[in-house]
């Protein structure tokens, strides 16, 4: 079973899919995953800068932060779930979490949808 806590519903056209759909991209064949509630989401609280650096003679800004992901539920034997990047990432170590990758988009260069999940663990 996969379940999308994304927020809005996935659209998968299959590794195969071109770049840019042009004619009824939003129902030509693909997989719709519909959003589930409440989404997973992350809180993403500044802690300050420890100090800027610097690269290439430019002053890069480095500010330190603390990740809280909300709305995630525990691990599921048989269960997978879609989830924004920044909440796959920020909890390493949970295989049953996935991404939608591979950015399809329609002629007018709007990502209607992915090619595929990946899992980023």
């Amino acid at each position: 079973m996969i379940i999308n806590l994304t927020g809005e519903d996935v659209r998968l056209y299959g590794l195969a899919a071109p770049d840019v759909i042009e004619d009824d991209a939003l129902d030509s064949g693909c997989t719709v995953i519909p959003a589930e509630t409440p989404p997973a989401y992350m809180d993403v609280i500044s802690l300050g800068s420890p100090g800027d650096d610097v690269h290439g003679g430019r002053t890069v800004e480095v500010d330190l932060c603390e990740f809280h992901v909300r709305d995630l539920p525990a691990s599921r034997p048989g269960t997978r779930l879609i989830v924004p990047q920044g909440v796959a990432l920020a909890s390493s170590g949970r295989s049953d979490l996935l991404i939608a990758y591979g950015d399809v988009c329609d002629d007018t260069g709007a990502s209607v949808g992915h090619r595929l999940l990946v899992s980023p663990c």
